[in-house]
């Protein structure tokens, strides 16, 4: 399995080139721990059953769903509708309910990090990131707002968290309330390798509980989503409505191997950066002709680590590669 934790930096610094502020990537590690939460939830069985008592998840075979995660209002309201056929387009239209430019905005920022954490835990980019689209509406819910947490995780996350009413399904009760506390985390980055690190670890009662979202289990996408209704959500039109999303917002786009441009391969290695004269590290970008330029919309925070892949030198300096055409000179390993 591969570990090249690589950003894709062509839509981040297309989107951010009018921005005069750097945007400082942060790639902190994440608190593995599960939530202490309760396990107690509504039964699933697949859609066979002939136990009306039971809340029936198309598709799905798990007994039991994970009561660590929470469905977003997005899917409750548009689970409302009549048909399973309006029920997707009210998703879609729900989690289209902003402009393009904070579209394009949450994108510049999620992407680089879903790219990280998916490739740290063998998942699909496009699947995360369809998750945070729909949980967070956009990173535009106050759960996103608050607390930088795009997929509803219950619990705390280093003792921090937000205490928000969330809603519940059961066929037999359909939506009702409850309060529950949220993990907040530091930044969207923490948030998209908590997610992966449930999707990879499961829950405390069963370890491979998302087998069947990982690469190595799956021939596509689709797969993954499948395997994810019933389980990460009790929604009955889960798994359709991410497919909506990655369908309409190409998100497949994010899910390949990053180009190579020339240089020396590293192996995969680690390396941790710091400006010890400025509060993010500088990066910069290769052109046609291998010159340099300095990239001024965006910085990786200090005292992080990064995967590289390839190494090259200019002007007397090594250089290592920790996006699709983004590198840190040597200058700054910490």
């Amino acid at each position: 399995m591969s570990k090249k934790n690589l950003l894709t930096s062509a839509l981040v610094l297309g989107t951010l080139a009018a921005t005069a502020t750097p945007s400082v990537v942060s790639a902190a590690t994440t608190n593995d721990a599960d939530s202490a939460t309760s396990q107690t939830s509504t039964e699933q069985v697949n859609n066979k059953s002939q136990d009306n008592s039971s809340n029936v998840i198309a598709g799905s075979s798990v007994k039991k769903a994970d009561t660590t995660v929470a469905t977003s209002a997005v899917v409750q309201a548009a689970s409302e509708s009549a048909s399973a056929a309006s029920n997707t387009t009210a998703i879609i239209q729900a989690a289209s309910g902003v402009t393009a430019a904070q579209q394009q905005a949450f994108l510049a920022q999620a992407v680089p990090m879903a790219q990280k954490a998916a490739s740290q835990y063998g998942l699909y980019t496009s699947v995360m990131l369809a998750q945070a689209i729909l949980e967070s509406a956009w990173g535009t819910s106050t759960l996103a707002t608050q607390g930088y947490n795009l997929f509803g995780i219950k619990g705390d996350y280093n003792g921090a968290y937000v205490t928000m009413p969330t809603s519940e399904w059961s066929a037999s009760q359909g939506w009702y309330t409850i309060y529950a506390n949220f993990r907040k985390y530091p930044s969207y980055y923490e948030s998209f390798a908590d997610n992966g690190n449930k999707l990879r670890n499961g829950v405390s009662w069963n370890s491979s509980y998302y087998s069947g979202t990982w690469k190595e289990n799956t021939s596509s996408y689709k797969d993954a989503t499948a395997w994810l209704q019933g389980r990460y959500a009790t929604a009955p039109n889960y798994a359709s409505s991410l497919n909506n999303l990655i369908s309409t917002y190409n998100l497949t786009q994010y899910d390949g191997t990053p180009e190579t441009n020339g240089g020396s391969q590293t192996d995969n290695n680690v390396i941790s950066v710091n400006n010890k004269n400025g509060g993010f590290v500088s990066l910069v970008a290769f052109d046609s002709n291998g010159t340099a330029s300095k990239i001024t919309n965006r910085g990786l925070a200090n005292n992080t680590p990064w995967y590289t892949d390839q190494t090259r030198s200019y002007n007397g300096h090594t250089y290592y590669r920790v996006a699709t055409n983004e590198w840190v000179e040597d200058t700054y390993l910490a």
